[in-house]
């Protein structure tokens, strides 16, 4: 079975991680000090960064945010314990991108800003977008978790843009993110709120090493077959079996799991990881994920019309998904319909006919031998 995901991180810099964490567990000191560069600022998750630039600028209850209308959930939960009111903006499944048209039609005065989620590895043209923005005063906020390249920086004129190293990120250093400040008092700000934060445990984040070393064993494709097989023996779901492994904030009360400030050994391996991520690996998964979807139909092919698509995940649409992941899976290819935690916020009008459907994904293995397992299935399961 081909899995549908590795963990892009070695079993080197695992063990890497677990020596800061033993070094910090034990009180060694380290001569060497994590340094960013200015107007840079590490956090312990994406969530946490939106929570502290949210509580910075302060805005009123019932203050409007534009947002992409598809992200994990947790983004828009923390909206609105902010006591704010997301304003969703349709994402193109072609393009990936949101419209400025929709976006230009939902400024209101009770706007005050705009998240836009890039996904899936692509990256929107935001040019249009943050003009637009900047002209009705509004604050920009990019949110890349799922779109680190090494390149991309950001517009220039976006507030802050936030970049995720989670569990299932690329160049993944378990959990941590980076926020690149274009707005000095806002960065001032943040830095401040985030000092006060408690310092999560390090045995907490030894335990995520720990966990990331089972997923890499687990990934390897004979267990991860074997693992298949007892799942199935046994009725379980296979997604449901996985999902337990990757979620990044497990439970309820996710405000309080997020308000802490990575440990030592966290900052460390991240910056670490940041330091030294090979540029050109995303264009090889680029080059891989074109490669598969040459056996795929241009109209289910997602974000085909994206020129910045790095491709963190392979997502299809299938008019017939659940018969096309049984014969996939059944070829021995890990398809699925639940490889992400994505949810969409409806609008209350349709504005795009060409609208990202979730309900209609598929995510594919970014694996060689995917290619061909798609060329084998029958042309009516896509």
């Amino acid at each position: 079975m081909i899995p549908r995901g590795k963990l892009d991180i070695s079993f080197f810099a695992l063990l890497r991680g677990m020596g800061y964490c033993f070094s910090e567990i034990l009180g060694i000191k380290d001569s060497k000090n994590t340094k960013t560069e200015d107007h840079q600022l590490y956090t312990l998750s994406v969530r946490t960064g939106l929570d502290l630039i949210l509580t910075s600028l302060d805005f009123e209850p019932g203050a409007e945010i534009l947002v992409t209308n598809v992200n994990i959930p947790d983004m828009f939960s923390i909206l609105t314990a902010h006591q704010l009111v997301s304003i969703p903006l349709a994402v193109n499944k072609h393009s990936l991108e949101i419209s400025t048209e929709q976006m230009a039609a939902s400024i209101r005065p009770s706007t005050k800003a705009i998240l836009i989620t890039h996904l899936f590895g692509a990256t929107m043209n935001t040019e249009a977008i943050v003009k637009l923005a900047k002209e009705h005063g509004l604050i920009v906020l990019e949110d890349c978790a799922q779109a680190f390249n090494g390149l991309y920086a950001g517009h220039p004129l976006s507030d802050v843009v936030m970049y995720s190293f989670g569990l299932i990120k690329t160049n993944t250093s378990l959990t941590g993110t980076m926020l690149r400040f274009n707005n000095p008092s806002l960065y001032h700000n943040v830095v401040l709120l985030n000092d006060q934060l408690p310092i999560q445990s390090p045995k907490l984040y030894l335990k995520k090493l720990f966990k990331a070393l089972a997923i890499k064993v687990i990934t390897l494709r004979w267990i991860f077959s074997m693992l298949y097989v007892f799942a199935r023996a046994s009725n379980r779901d296979f997604d449901d079996v996985l999902a337990g492994f990757t979620k990044g904030f497990p439970g309820a009360d996710v405000m309080k799991k997020i308000r802490y400030r990575p440990c030592q050994a966290n900052l460390k391996l991240m910056a670490r990881r940041i330091d030294h991520f090979p540029v050109d690996s995303t264009q090889k998964r680029r080059e891989l994920a074109l490669s598969i979807l040459s056996n795929v139909p241009d109209e289910m092919k997602i974000g085909r019309l994206n020129l910045h698509h790095t491709y963190w995940v392979i997502a299809i649409e299938s008019q017939n998904r659940e018969q096309l992941i049984k014969d996939l899976r059944a070829q021995g290819c890990d398809a699925t319909a639940k490889a992400s935690s994505l949810v969409k916020m409806e609008s209350a009008a349709a504005f795009d006919k060409d609208e990202l459907d979730l309900d209609k994904l598929v995510y594919l293995p970014i694996d060689k031998a995917t290619r061909k397992k798609l060329h084998s299935i029958h042309m009516f399961s896509f």
